[in-house]
């Protein structure tokens, strides 16, 4: 019980108890005790004035402040913590563990990452006389005269821990996040994985920033380009939700790996995974950090990112019992992480670690938007549409994407529009092994669109607005001709301006690029300005559209072949292909399946034919790759979704 002490307790007067108090104010004796140890949030202000009142007239103390007062040892220390579950569980252990060892009170205060709750402990610790307190901030709070720290004074021994560089006179112990996901990032990448997420927590918290920098010098000591479009920041206090959010963010962006900020952020990904029926680690690897008991719960078991938390706390009360004892101050001590490797690591899927010859890919991308309609309409006729979907299209994205499906190194350069078509076609390259650097969101145009109407006969007519395509510039082409640095193939097709075309010829012959064409649409252009191109690729009808006249196919190949190109392949639907050069003239049938869809058959065709050549086929054995692929592609309904990946050419060779 509390007593009052007056001013002449030291030569034997009486004293009164706080039941006087209560009594003298009128109130119970609970009433008085809330207001003197600030529990008084359900008392009224009238009621907590008159207590104050009688405190003040009769000059009462309390006899902790008395004690305090008289200099008299508490053998009581205070451990201010915000921390997350996992690590604040393992420094409360660890600290206790210490204080149990010195024969210590540890009073363990929880702040739920409050700066009221913060500096209402640091009052509450001060008034018991807690002899030091050992201190854990919120990671989002900033360094102000104002905080607690601050508030404490100088001859209050404090060990603070924290990411953050303390005060040059103060104790101060700081885990070492920068390297513990530099850790993490180079596990995954000597693993193989090159598109490697981050999900963190708010990069305005310090130990959150320090986690970042330590994914960015990961990344740049292994050679991985950095791209902010596979970093995702989980807003604060939502860590699972933010794992579930941010991994279906950085899987469309083709994410094979994700290193998180925390084990909960990873319990999300998990989810997001296990939603999109991802396999951990066949699809993707997933590392945690902090190494909690999730890691070994959760199926595949969780590799993580550990820290000493135990350890460090106990350390903590040590370094602050030796402050108290010693008046040891100024002392800075790291703890270093280890990375815990488990069930949720392997090497990326398909990796093929052969040499290949990367692929500049220079086209349209377009949203098509195919109307299922009775009949095609006439002239000023309304119909009803039975049927409206929407796929991504365009022939430089089928191309890329068909190119990437099947494990080639790509680049695509293109134009979108800063608009949710963009954004869905750049994510598709991404999904799809492209590398989107070449792709600008143009801020005036629209994507581009292909309006399809199909009849219920099999009959079609196509408007195209190219939209953002038009926009795709000779400047543009200028600006990424770092790409044809790093390729040894460059494919290009008629839906963008053809003044780019000629600028791209132009930059494939200076930098020894071998240019391939798919004359598609074979509108007037002048194909016989191309000097020394590699490839082209003209069907039946392109090739007559390209050189009219009564010649055979045959005849207007050898034609083509005098117009400074190296090799003509002439596509034939299901009757193959026609190859001639200056070597050899020689005919390839198609490929032996059930025709269901023929919209990218030519697409598949060259993809795949251009991806055989950068893996160092021959051009014969090519051929026969392409002629697979677009043999698979025409058994099936749809555009980029018939295009064939690698498991499913393995199948059929």
């Amino acid at each position: 019980m509390d007593k009052w002490y007056s001013p002449s307790e030291s030569s034997g007067s009486s004293t009164v108890t706080i039941k006087d108090i209560a009594r003298l104010a009128g109130v119970s004796i609970a009433t008085v005790s809330k207001v003197l140890n600030n529990k008084d949030q359900d008392i009224s202000e009238e009621t907590r004035a008159k207590i104050n009142k009688v405190i003040s007239d009769n000059n009462y103390i309390p006899y902790r402040k008395v004690v305090k007062r008289m200099g008299a040892k508490s053998d009581t220390i205070g451990l201010v913590i915000s921390c997350g579950e996992v690590a604040g569980k393992e420094w409360v252990r660890g600290a206790e563990a210490a204080a149990y060892q010195e024969e210590m009170s540890l009073i363990v205060c929880h702040t739920d990452g409050l700066a009221s709750k913060e500096k209402g402990y640091f009052k509450m610790l001060r008034d018991r006389n807690a002899e030091g307190v050992v201190f854990v901030p919120n990671s989002g709070s900033e360094r102000k005269q104002e905080t607690p720290i601050a508030q404490a004074g100088e001859d209050w021994p404090m060990v603070v821990v924290d990411h953050r560089e303390g005060q040059p006179d103060m104790q101060h112990l700081a885990p070492d996040f920068e390297q513990g996901m530099y850790m993490s990032v180079q596990c995954l990448a000597e693993q193989g994985h090159e598109r490697i997420g981050f999900i963190g927590g708010p990069l305005d918290h310090a130990p959150e920033i320090a986690k970042f920098e330590g994914y960015k010098k990961a990344l740049y000591e292994n050679h991985i380009n950095f791209d902010k479009s596979l970093i995702f920041e989980s807003a604060s206090g939502s860590e699972k939700s933010g794992g579930y959010e941010g991994a279906k963010q950085l899987l469309s962006m083709g994410a094979t790996a994700i290193a998180t900020g925390s084990d909960v952020i990873a319990c999300g990904v998990y989810a997001a995974a296990a939603e999109q029926a991802i396999r951990i680690p066949e699809a993707l690897s997933v590392i945690g950090f902090g190494d909690s008991d999730i890691c070994k719960l959760v199926i595949p078991t969780l590799s993580s990112v550990q820290f000493p938390f135990y350890e460090s706390g106990f350390a903590a009360v040590m370094a602050l019992l030796d402050q108290i004892r010693n008046q040891e101050k100024g002392k800075k001590q790291v703890f270093q992480p280890s990375i815990i490797v488990r069930d949720s690591v392997a090497a990326p899927p398909h990796i093929d670690l052969t040499p290949k010859e990367k692929i500049a890919i220079v086209g349209s991308l377009n949203m098509d938007i195919i109307m299922r309609v009775p009949h095609i309409p006439k002239v000023g006729e309304t119909i009803l549409a039975q049927d409206v979907k929407n796929a991504a299209g365009g022939k430089g994205a089928n191309q890329a994407v068909g190119a990437g499906k099947l494990g080639g190194k790509v680049y695509m350069i293109g134009r979108v529009g800063n608009d949710l078509y963009g954004r869905e076609l750049y994510n598709s390259l991404i999904k799809n092994g492209v590398d989107a650097s070449g792709v600008i969101f143009d801020e005036l145009l629209p994507t581009g669109n292909a309006y399809i109407h199909v009849s219920d006969k099999g009959e079609n007519n196509i408007v195209v607005n190219p939209g953002a395509n038009s926009r795709l510039s000779r400047e543009q082409a200028q600006s990424m001709e770092w790409i044809f640095d790093e390729v040894s193939y460059c494919l290009v097709q008629m839906e963008i301006p053809a003044d780019t075309i000629r600028y791209v010829a132009g930059i494939c012959k200076r930098k020894n690029v071998k240019l391939i064409i798919k004359p598609a649409p074979a509108h007037n252009f002048n194909f016989d300005n191309f000097e020394e191109g590699f490839l082209i690729v003209p069907n039946e009808t392109e090739l007559a559209l390209m050189l009219p006249g009564g010649q055979t196919i045959e005849e207007k190949a050898y034609q083509l072949l005098n117009m400074n190109y190296q090799n003509v392949i002439v596509t034939l639907g299901e009757k193959g292909c026609l190859l001639v050069n200056a070597d050899t003239k020689q005919y390839f049938d198609a490929a032996d399946f059930q025709a269901v869809d023929t919209t990218a058959a030519s697409d598949s065709f060259i993809s795949g034919l251009t991806v055989a050549l950068a893996e160092g086929k021959d051009l014969i054995e090519a051929i026969r790759y392409g002629s697979l692929a677009a043999g698979i592609t025409v058994s099936r309904e749809g555009a980029q979704p018939s295009l064939p990946d690698q498991d499913t050419m393995r199948i059929y060779m």
